[in-house]
């Protein structure tokens, strides 16, 4: 009998040779000669670190398995066992917050949203999605999916997208980005956190042309934040970020502030779509841990 402790709204078929122990965030924790039988833990969705720091009081533990598809912020905080990250679970919803994102900040919907309040009617000629170069950098399940949300917009891949990835696989290798960068009017990162400096440095940054767009549904610390700021503050570049560094962004950040910034509360994959994949995702692990 294999041991599972889960989130309740999960809510897995009952399965022979598997046995659910149920916490969800904010409930009192099981107690310990229960946590001393788990061996799987799913843990819970965008977790704190104080989330997880249970998973050090089951000394059976062999496996932690992800409701996230990047796992860097989680596995600093869990015991050594393998990490299973959900893969596919946010592509739809990610990608079609990143199209939001993009035809948001493109047609100014922002902006005419915080005109309502006051009854300013303020007619411009702006940027359209359509006919504009992209730069995707991240080609795996959530850049391929922006990818294809994208075609229908007119924005084609090898035509006007031009997508990239560390491994180079079907696209370009990110070792060729730099030679890109200057002439993309929009650029999309949906890579998953790395260690070092941000990927979007000041340098990076800098060589982004005029009125350029970066959009941001990766991780936030792929974009040196500082060198963001002051762009933005220029007038130089715009950016549409679902994701910070740091996060949650405090109230008295100058993101919140900064002229032509569109900020979502990392909201990317957390929207209906999200629950009946989620549970389709953890039956169909369950069921072969079943079957092991």
């Amino acid at each position: 009998m294999t041991v599972v402790l889960m989130p309740r709204w999960l809510a897995p078929p009952a399965l022979p040779g598997v046995e659910y122990l149920w916490w969800d965030q904010g409930e009192p924790e099981p107690p310990q000669h229960d946590l001393d039988r788990v061996e799987v833990f799913v843990a819970p969705y965008m977790p704190e670190p104080a989330d997880l720091w249970i998973a050090w009081r089951m000394p059976k533990l062999t496996r932690v398995v992800s409701l996230m598809a990047g796992v860097d912020g989680l596995v600093p905080h869990l015991p050594p066992v393998p990490v299973e990250r959900a893969v596919g679970l946010h592509d739809t919803s990610t990608a079609e917050l990143a199209v939001g994102l993009m035809i948001a900040a493109q047609r100014g919907i922002d902006t005419a949203a915080r005109d309502m309040t006051p009854g300013r009617w303020a007619h411009t000629r702006r940027p359209s999605l359509a006919d504009s170069a992209v730069g995707l950098v991240g080609f795996g399940g959530v850049g391929r999916a922006i990818a294809a949300r994208l075609e229908p917009f007119e924005v084609k891949l090898e035509v006007k997208l031009t997508a990239f990835s560390r491994s180079g696989r079907d696209c370009l290798p990110v070792s060729q980005f730099d030679v890109h960068l200057p002439t993309f009017d929009i650029v999309v990162l949906a890579l998953p956190g790395q260690p070092g400096p941000a990927f979007m440095s000041a340098e990076r940054l800098a060589a982004m042309r005029d009125g350029a767009l970066l959009v941001n549904v990766g991780r936030g610390t792929l974009v040196d934040t500082e060198a963001l700021v002051l762009q933005t503050t220029a007038g130089r570049l715009r950016a549409a970020l679902d994701v910070t560094d740091p996060e949650p962004l405090p109230p008295d950040h100058p993101l919140w502030t900064c002229p032509g910034v569109l900020v979502t509360p990392h909201v990317g994959g957390d929207s209906q779509a999200f629950l009946p994949r989620a549970r389709a995702l953890i039956a169909a692990r369950m069921r072969a841990l079943g079957a092991d």
